[in-house]
């Protein structure tokens, strides 16, 4: 039993000595490494190292409604340090005069980032590079170690039209964006921040890949490690738009020059032909960093170029307002609307005087006469037969007062007054009957949107029964009901007819010689001390039974039935020679 002990503590002695010297051994080969060779080992570990490379994925392209593209993509590089990578041969001097860059602030951010943990994480020195400051640090990329290029794709825009307001821009995502929960963001990401780019940014939008890398001491790149888990890139969606870029292309030239608005519309299926809002501004401009200069002119410009007004351009309506207060006429079945009402030129509301346009006066008007001759009077003296209220209802039940829900973020709604308005405006001892008087011309309190006065013309043109506006191809759009008696719609419907193509209409402007029949209505609002604003609003049957609604309004124009209708005529004849 004594032998048996004895043997058994010879043998744990025998292997506790063999484990101390693999211990002993251990810890001289760490003390090696460690302390001794450390700086030997250190510079090897840089002489090749693994980078991981983000690939920045192309947003979709976005085509018109005959497939050509109207938005794509182009790569962008930006500049990027590694700061555990810069070392004591990086040429500041050098890198300074080729990015003309303060050689003390990239020392500076190099040096913050260093002794952290962010160390291996790359630094943005410069966005946008220019193809000669990309060549000239390619050529000398011995002399910036820590050094690499980080690709962005940017948005180019190959077509003549500028659809500016419609298709937005690119800005990098801010602090707020990323921090929101379940952010898909990154620092350097870049995000739609107006018009559709904003809107379908969702679909636009890719996915970013990530490959590794394996790079030089100097920088260079060997190519992708094979054996590292890689994601691809995955493009966004391609999107087709409503809009046809060769009508596009020429609203945007009839309106240059000018402020204002001009859309064009299917008033059947609610899709948007074109549509401008003038002054434009260039989208290229947004490809990379804005000058200051450039932004505060747009911004002081009186002009107003970043403001779109198809879509928040607040207007009075002015006569084509009219149309609202017909409806109701038309729908009231105690008011005779073949009556004829004498118009003098002057309407004398108590001790108010309110005028026609025509000074001289329209003599003895019917409804029908007075839509076509535009006749103040006439309206003057009917809209007595109602209340505020019952303007307020017909003029939502027309779409005012409300967005359209077209697809564009950041649309306004425009203001119809009701009593709950005037009364805050005004108290309710501030204002009075003789206020709709104002109201019922379009004037006064009343403020549309140029999309608003064209989705009344699809309103009309289809009887009552068209779809929201839409810009993007085969999406579904909401339905749109109003209802009126058939009767109704057909009298508005010939009054509109007779505006634009019987002798003394104010529309006769618009009247187009061969491939169909014009319907309209003209509006003149004042401005005072300036010029008034110009309207017109109206839809083109074609001889092939298409519908083309249109909507314009020159900013100072003078009369609607002097400025806005023989342009709106050239837009007409243009849609007839292209679906020819």
């Amino acid at each position: 039993m004594q032998n048996f002990n004895y043997k058994r503590k010879s043998t744990i002695l025998i292997m506790n000595f063999f484990i101390g010297i693999f211990f002993f051994i251990l810890l001289i080969k760490y003390f090696q490494i460690q302390i001794l060779n450390h700086q030997k080992y250190v510079n090897k570990s840089r002489r090749n190292s693994i980078r991981q490379v983000i690939q920045k994925a192309p947003r979709g392209i976005i085509y018109d409604r005959n497939g050509i593209a109207i938005v794509d993509n182009r790569p962008i590089f930006d500049l990027q340090l590694i700061p555990e990578d810069v070392n004591k041969n990086f040429d500041y001097h050098l890198f300074s005069s080729i990015t003309e860059i303060d050689s003390n602030s990239v020392k500076l951010k190099v040096f913050n980032k260093k002794n952290n943990i962010n160390k291996f994480k790359p630094i943005t020195i410069k966005r946008h590079l220019s193809y000669i400051e990309m060549s000239r640090l390619n050529e000398n990329l011995l002399s910036f170690p820590g050094m690499l290029f980080s690709e962005l794709p940017a948005r180019v825009y190959p077509n003549n039209c500028k659809l500016s307001h419609t298709l937005g821009y690119l800005r990098e995502v801010n602090e707020q964006q990323i921090s929101i929960e379940n952010s898909v963001y990154k620092y350097g990401d870049i995000i739609g921040t107006a018009g559709i780019e904003k809107q379908y940014e969702d679909v636009l939008r890719g996915i970013d890949g990530v490959e590794f890398h394996m790079v030089d001491k100097f920088g260079r790149d060997h190519g992708i490690i094979d054996d590292e888990i890689k994601y691809n890139k995955k493009s966004g969606s391609s999107i087709q738009l409503t809009i046809d870029s060769d009508l596009q292309l020429f609203c945007e030239e009839l309106m240059y020059g000018k402020n204002g608005a001009l859309i064009t519309m299917n008033p059947i299926s609610g899709e948007i032909i074109s549509i401008v809002s003038s002054p434009q501004f260039d989208l290229n401009s947004f490809i990379g960093p804005i000058p200051f200069s450039t932004w505060n002119n747009w911004n002081r410009d009186k002009s107003k170029p970043l403001n779109n007004r198809v879509i928040n351009g607040y207007y009075s309506p002015g006569s084509i307002f009219k149309l609202v207060t017909a409806a109701m006429i038309l729908e009231n079945p105690s008011i005779n609307h073949n009556e004829k009402i004498n118009c003098s030129g002057n309407y004398k509301y108590y001790d108010v005087d309110m005028n026609c346009w025509n000074l001289d006066g329209h003599g003895d008007v019917n409804l029908n006469e007075a839509i076509k001759y535009s006749c103040n009077v006439y309206f003057y003296k009917l809209i007595q037969e109602f209340n505020l209220d019952d303007l307020f209802n017909m003029s939502e039940k027309m779409g005012f007062n409300k967005k359209t829900n077209i697809d564009l973020p950041n649309e306004s709604s425009g203001i119809i007054p009701d009593k709950k308005y005037m009364n805050q405006k005004y108290t309710s001892r501030g204002w009075a009957f003789g206020n709709l008087l104002n109201f019922v011309i379009g004037q006064g309190e009343v403020i549309t949107t140029p999309i608003q006065i064209a989705q009344f013309m699809n309103i009309i043109a289809t009887k009552g029964e068209t779809k929201e506006p839409k810009l993007l191809l085969n999406s579904k759009s909401k339905n749109i009901k109003v209802n009126l008696n058939d009767n109704s719609w057909k009298f508005i419907q010939q009054s509109l007819e007779d505006v634009v193509n019987q002798k003394g209409g104010t529309g006769l402007n618009t009247k187009i010689d061969k491939g169909g029949i014009v319907s309209g209505k003209t509006g003149t609002v004042e401005n005072p001390p300036n010029e008034p604003h110009s309207w017109f609003a109206g839809y083109l049957k074609t001889e092939e039974n298409d519908l083309l609604s249109l909507a314009i309004i020159v900013e100072n124009g003078g009369k609607g039935s002097a400025t806005a209708t023989p342009m709106a005529k050239r837009v007409f004849e243009k849609y007839v020679s292209i679906k020819q």
